[in-house]
């Protein structure tokens, strides 16, 4: 069994925390029920594709704000969950009701658009200005 503090500074535990937490905010703000057995796929795909990585990577996704979101991205899409709900979420976003609460959920919400020539109303007129997080 691992120690506490080994876990905390494995970057794979880390990442795994972060996307899991990043993911769950993002439904929560949706007030939908997140889709807990396709969150779990993806945090698994999330673990098994950074497995293949070197450690650098891993170490780099950490110090890197904008790399981390767009590999964050491309698992969130390579797991399927922009099938999740998709129907529903992109209803939500045409809503002029809608508003974007951060730029975490602006990030996640680029991938319901089904393609360039579909917008979601927010986000084309949106910058991303916390990169930070």
């Amino acid at each position: 069994m691992k120690s506490p503090l080994l876990s905390s500074s494995d970057p794979i535990h880390v990442l795994r925390q972060e996307f899991r937490g990043h993911l769950e905010r993002f439904y929560a703000h949706l007030n939908l029920a997140p889709p807990y057995h396709s969150i779990e796929k993806a945090v698994q795909h999330l673990s098994n594709t950074l497995r293949t990585k070197p450690e650098e990577f891993r170490q780099g996704l950490l110090q890197d704000a904008t790399n981390k979101w767009a590999f964050f991205q491309e698992i969130f899409s390579a797991s399927g969950l922009q099938k999740k709900h998709r129907g529903i979420i992109q209803q939500l976003t045409l809503s002029s009701s809608y508003s974007i609460a951060s730029s975490e959920s602006l990030r996640f919400l680029r991938n319901f658009a089904d393609g360039p020539q579909q917008t979601i109303p927010e986000l084309a007129g949106s910058s991303t200005q916390n990169e930070r997080t």
